[in-house]
């Protein structure tokens, strides 16, 4: 075994550029698999954590069963109290509020989720229960006294710092009624609690809480610590049971780490999208591999038939090719592991963005390393297998003739028979056999990988084909000498295959992040522009009071205001069950005048909508939940207020994305009416015709800005930071795209440098025969354009059917209604980088062979 671990390993340092190049494919393979896979894992940790540690010792959680309804009476707690089980009960109620003259209100953030609250997140407790339930790092002065009445507050170190807020000194805080100051006590590490709202947080007495946010004896929800003896996963699970049996369904009871569910949910999609992509890399990846491995067997043939001659069964040669695969495929997934790691930090770094919350512990889990490694090893291994066969089938006579010749005739028509087959049946499965979700969307992306292997398979049949018709191109760029490089693209047509295919389904990629792109594009940017409608967009991290609606239009240049309201709500379904929707309310008649909404197609007159909407008792519905759940204009939802459950009308269907798309609206009138709410979440603006909306920005921010604590941006500046973090999401696809078109092309830089070493002597002849350096470097040339070209488009014929399986399944998975558009410029660009990688990869092994000694070139054997 020492021998033969020897013998491999001389023979991979014998060719030290196609090992170089084979083992950077597989670097890159693994690399990506485990950075998303890493990515993933810590962005799912990090929100799981963040709701769990903040939570503490807690084992259950009681609240609302309907957010939109608020909090809830604070004689509950006894009743919990009292159930068997119930070691302590924590109260608490959660306020949003921002220090009064709070020097960062200048810009509004957005995150994947949309706008961010910001500001500063209080919980008012018991400090003496809820320390028994939640563990608070103290780093600094002291922690709340049992006075719940203490104008006392304790804050985060971190935020403490960043607003120059100092230990003894006071703090003024935004409430509905004004201002209230209070005294810093206590500083928090940011740890546990310490970690929401990114460290924006803080905690005063519960009544404090109650008193200055004015809302008495309420609370948002109840801590539970369970008994020791109740602390088991099947005695949790009773005890919840028995809390939401004897609380009813007006409460939820909930395990502390589901709060994050929610979140969860909206990143999920999105993770889903990138681990497709990272799979499609690898799949490059293989092609490459087996590639070099190919040109290995052909290029030891003589080799092969000595060791062969002395004895060596076929049995032993497939093992010492498999040994170097081995050996390739560890030192490969070693690498690919450490880049991988590194990879992943930029990866969550972006993700952060997405979130507007810190990920601060890269979770490498074990599984994720044995896996990445694994499917390293794995592929290189199955990639190699048949080259590996195909050096055990070499006799030791065909190997000692000067230049083995293998008659791939039978091999190529196999090819052809099976991918015809595989071709076939991907494309009954892709547009004619229904497959029901969740298992339609997965198996019609298996069927393009099947489309693509099938379409692997005809190409070395489809070969000459393709040169005949592309022959009077190549000789027009290239002369006579690429009419004698395109002949030669048929010398090695497995090779070649193998070759196109990794730069067809590099082309694929892009073409289908494109297609998607350009499909989203439109209706997405629609929607921005209602949903930040106007010229200015009026935010604060708490409820605006409705008398700042006046005070807004009496400003100088204003033309008119409109308040926007949102609040998550609960849908009873047909079945019964409870789904969480978000509630956005509008003033139908302030709303016309500053924007409108983006109605579906064949909804109707929009203003007699409007008017409909404005009537009461009526609501739109996205898009998203029309194509989901088959809910059409003219249908009925059942939803919970605070006046129980009630039926609204559908009068239309809307396109929005927000959250998720699952999102009704209604009118101001209903709101007040069924919610009993009637402050606004923002206000968008519309100046007059002529007027400078920067100078009315300036003019709302000094009437207004720091007494109310308003943050006043330019709807075009939000619009622009809205559509940029759109593209950040695209350019973590288009990145995994980038790096298979690079495997794509070591992948050109074997088979050229490979034809450059089969044809050794044949070019040396050539040279003698008086061709030029530059007229051999043109005909090198010619042939890798020909196969960027094949390449090109295969991955543009590949890449348009993919597309569409592709936003059919975002539709059918999403609820979304995106409509194919053809991407023109994605299949302009798709082609042009198909074409520069083939003639970039090309240069090395043309400048290598325009080098040759033309001696030593006729005496190669």
């Amino acid at each position: 075994m020492t021998q033969s671990l020897l013998l491999a390993i001389r023979s991979l340092i014998a060719r030290p550029l196609r090992t170089l190049l084979t083992t950077f494919g597989i670097v890159l393979g693994v690399a990506v698999i485990l950075s998303i896979n890493i990515t993933n894992t810590s962005t799912l940790d990090a929100i799981t954590r963040l709701f769990s540690e903040s939570s503490g010792k807690t084992n259950l959680v009681v609240t609302n069963a309907d957010l939109s309804l608020g909090g809830f009476d604070e004689g509950i707690e006894p009743r919990v109290e009292s159930i068997p089980g119930v070691a302590e009960a924590a109260p608490l109620i959660q306020i949003q509020t921002v220090i009064a003259d709070d020097a960062s209100r200048g810009e509004i953030n957005l995150s994947f989720f949309g706008i961010v609250p910001g500001g500063l997140l209080l919980y008012g407790i018991d400090p003496l229960q809820d320390t028994q339930v939640r563990d608070y790092k103290l780093v600094e002065g002291e922690f709340l006294s049992n006075d719940l009445n203490e104008l006392s507050i304790v804050l985060v170190e971190d935020f403490a710092e960043e607003n120059n807020l100092e230990l003894g000194k006071k703090i003024t805080l935004r409430t509905p009624s004004g201002t209230a100051r209070l005294t810093i006590v206590g500083l928090l590490s940011k740890e546990g609690p310490g970690q929401l709202n990114n460290g924006a947080f803080g905690i005063v007495p519960l009544e404090t809480a109650q008193e200055l946010f004015d809302r008495p004896n309420e609370l948002d929800q109840i801590d539970i610590l369970a008994s020791p003896d109740d602390r088991s996963p099947q005695k949790l699970d009773a005890l919840k049971a028995a809390l939401q049996d004897r609380l009813g369904t007006e409460y939820s009871v909930l395990y502390p780490a589901t709060q994050g569910k929610r979140v969860t949910q909206m990143v999920t999609g999105y993770q889903m999208g990138l681990n497709i992509f990272s799979i499609i890399s690898i799949f490059v990846g293989a092609f490459l591999i087996y590639n070099a491995f190919s040109m290995t067997v052909v290029e030891r043939t003589r080799e092969i038939g000595m060791l062969r001659t002395l004895g060596m069964t076929r049995w032993q040669i497939m093992k010492q090719i498999l040994l170097e695969a081995i050996t390739l495929g560890l030192l490969g997934s070693a690498i690919g592991i450490a880049l991988g790691t590194f990879l992943a930090r930029g990866l969550i770094r972006i993700t952060e963005v997405f979130l507007a919350q810190d990920v601060k512990d890269v979770s490498v889990p074990t599984s994720a390393l044995i896996t990445s490694a694994g499917i390293g090893i794995i592929v290189t291994l199955l990639a190699t297998a048949i080259p590996a066969w195909q050096a055990g089938r070499i006799s030791p006579l065909e190997a000692l003739r000067i230049r083995g010749n293998v008659d791939d005739t039978r091999a190529i028509q196999r090819g052809l028979r099976s991918g015809t087959w595989i071709m076939l049946v991907s494309l009954f499965v892709i547009f004619i056999l229904p497959i029901p979700e969740p298992f339609g969307s997965r198996i019609n992306n298996t069927a393009v990988l099947g489309m693509m292997l099938g379409g692997a398979l005809l190409i070395p049949a489809s070969v000459g084909l393709w040169e005949k018709f592309t022959r009077a191109t190549v000789r027009r760029f290239y002369g006579r000498e690429g009419q004698l490089g395109s002949r030669n693209i048929e010398r090695s047509r497995w090779r070649t295959a193998l070759t196109v295919a990794a730069l067809m389904i590099g082309v694929a990629m892009i073409l289908s992040i494109r297609a998607v792109t350009v499909a989203f594009d439109s209706d997405i940017r629609s929607w921005i522009d209602v949903y930040i409608g106007g010229d200015l967009y009026v935010f604060s991290s708490i409820p605006m009071r409705n008398d700042l609606q006046a005070k807004l239009t009496a400003v100088p240049g204003v033309d008119a205001v409109t308040p926007i309201r949102y609040l998550d709500i609960k849908r009873i379904k047909p079945d019964g069950e409870t789904e969480s929707l978000a509630l956005m309310a509008v003033d139908p008649a302030s709303y016309q005048r500053v924007t409108s909404f983006a109605f579906a197609a064949n909804q109707g007159n929009a203003s007699e909508l409007m008017s409909q909407l404005a009537q009461g008792d009526t609501i739109f519905v996205s898009s998203v939940m029309s194509e989901k759940y088959g809910i059409v204009q003219g249908d009925t939802l059942v939803l919970k207020t605070r006046r129980g459950e009630r039926e609204f009308y559908v009068a239309a269907v809307v396109v929005d994305y927000y959250n998720r798309g699952m999102v009704v609206q209604t009118s101001w009138r209903d709101l007040k009416r069924y919610f009993q709410v009637d402050d606004a979440s923002a206000y968008l603006i519309k100046v007059e015709p002529g007027a400078d909306a920067a100078a009315v920005q300036a003019q709302i921010d000094k009437l207004y800005g720091k007494r109310r604590n308003l943050t006043i941006q330019s709807n075009q500046t939000l619009k622009a930071s809205a559509l940029g973090l759109i593209d950040q999401t695209s350019s973590l696809f288009d990145v995994l795209a980038f790096i298979a078109m690079i495997v794509a092309s070591l992948g050109v830089v074997n088979t050229m440098t490979m034809n450059v070493f089969e044809r050794t002597r044949e070019l040396g002849m050539l040279r003698s025969l008086g061709m030029t350096r530059w007229q051999m470097t043109k005909m090198i040339l010619a042939e890798a354009l020909l196969i960027g070209v094949i390449g090109g488009g295969l991955g543009l014929v590949f890449g348009l059917f993919q597309s569409r399986v592709v936003i059919s399944t975002v539709n059918a998975t999403a609820g979304y209604d995106l409509t194919y558009i053809l991407p023109i410029q994605g299949i302009v660009v798709s082609l042009i980088i198909a074409l520069v990688v083939s003639q970039l990869a090309a240069i090395f092994p043309a400048v290598r062979a325009a080098r040759l000694r033309i001696i030593e070139a006729i005496q190669f054997e």
